[in-house]
């Protein structure tokens, strides 16, 4: 009985206690606040303090078992030396039109089952960043995903959006993660400064944590919403070479150095910490010309993701001389069985998993 009054009031407290925390919010705060490019205030943030990198693996939370526990595979990725761990919940809308979002009862997690995850990785002596990702359930076309959202309405879209990332920032609260990652890839969206103004605003009332974006690869220069967050944040799928180009490890990490240098000149205005929110290879064949590529089959290729970690490792690890400081990363995804003969991005079970292993060492190290 007492278990059953705990989870009732974990999953009903997030709204109420957004709203009431809202309300309560001061009036005056915001124009005491600095103002944006836009000439509007910021909402108040954290002072980024000098902390040790974030040696992060996500790892996605969509088992549809509602009896899964999340327990061994949290474990394996402290035991590959993480630091923190990135709970990935997925959020759904119909297409990219829609103004509703909702947790889908298959396809993503209870309140109670991210909260148990995010219990059963602290237990592990992870710290924990809860990652919200929008998916479409019923897309009108292929090239429909949350890269390219046009709600019918954009203030409708953002309220729901709003309450479950809300949600998430009090449950976050409740159960101490650290950050929370406010949108991640929403490119048509994340230059809409008033609006994510004001959902931040209600998020930082109940949740005193670290604000993540973590913008798309090929978008980060246009996003705005980067000036009211704590971290910035870049999904690091950055092709590695064009179809039929070398594959080999010098070349990559050729690449890899040239985007650093990129990303050094256009994210030095924000002054922020810097983190690849997202760092990732399939298992299979091109995997290093289209890392973003999350198409069904292929053909399996171990050895491509493990070159693909290897050149990211030289070019940003410990003895590297890559252009800017990395504040952490997050490796995609543990989840999933893994295996040489799978093409997936999780490295379990594969070469690439000690490659990996060594990246998150050099962080340590750094």
């Amino acid at each position: 009985m007492r278990r059953g009054l705990v989870i009732a009031l974990l999953i009903c407290a997030p709204l109420g206690l957004l709203a009431a925390r809202a309300l309560s919010l001061p009036r005056q705060q915001a124009a005491q606040d600095p103002l944006g490019r836009d000439g509007y205030p910021l909402p108040a943030r954290r002072q980024p303090s000098h902390q040790p990198p974030q040696r992060g693996v996500a790892l996605g939370l969509f088992a549809e078992d509602v009896s899964f526990s999340y327990a061994p595979l949290l474990g394996e990725i402290a035991a590959l030396g993480a630091s923190h761990v990135a709970l990935v919940v997925p959020l759904y809308q119909s297409h990219a039109g829609s103004t509703e979002l909702r947790l889908h009862t298959r396809l993503s997690p209870s309140l109670e089952a991210i909260a148990d995850a995010v219990r059963e990785a602290r237990r592990a002596g992870l710290e924990v960043t809860l990652f919200p990702i929008v998916r479409l359930s019923e897309p009108r076309s292929p090239g429909e995903w949350r890269g390219t959202l046009e709600p019918a309405d954009r203030d409708a879209w953002f309220r729901s959006y709003g309450q479950h990332v809300g949600d998430l920032a009090s449950l976050a609260n409740l159960t101490r993660a650290t950050r929370l990652v406010i949108g991640s890839e929403l490119s048509t969206l994340d230059d809409d400064v008033p609006r994510w103004r004001h959902l931040i605003t209600l998020v930082r009332a109940v949740f005193d944590g670290t604000l993540i974006y973590s913008a798309n690869w090929d978008h980060y220069r246009q996003a705005r919403v980067f000036e009211l967050v704590d971290e910035i944040g870049v999904v690091g799928y950055f092709n590695l070479r064009e179809p039929g180009e070398p594959s080999d490890v010098a070349a990559l990490a050729a690449r890899w150095r040239r985007i650093g240098r990129d990303l050094d000149a256009d994210l030095a205005i924000y002054d922020k910490p810097f983190i690849f929110s997202e760092v990732g290879y399939r298992s299979r064949q091109g995997a290093t010309a289209a890392p973003w590529d999350e198409a069904a089959d292929g053909i399996p290729a171990p050895e491509e993701q493990r070159r693909g970690f290897e050149a990211f490792r030289q070019a940003w690890g410990q003895t590297a001389s890559s252009a800017m400081r990395l504040d952490g990363l997050y490796i995609w995804n543990w989840y999933g069985y893994g295996g040489p003969d799978t093409t997936g991005y999780t490295p379990r079970g594969k070469p690439a998993a000690e490659v990996v292993r060594q990246i998150l060492l050099d962080l340590e190290r750094a």
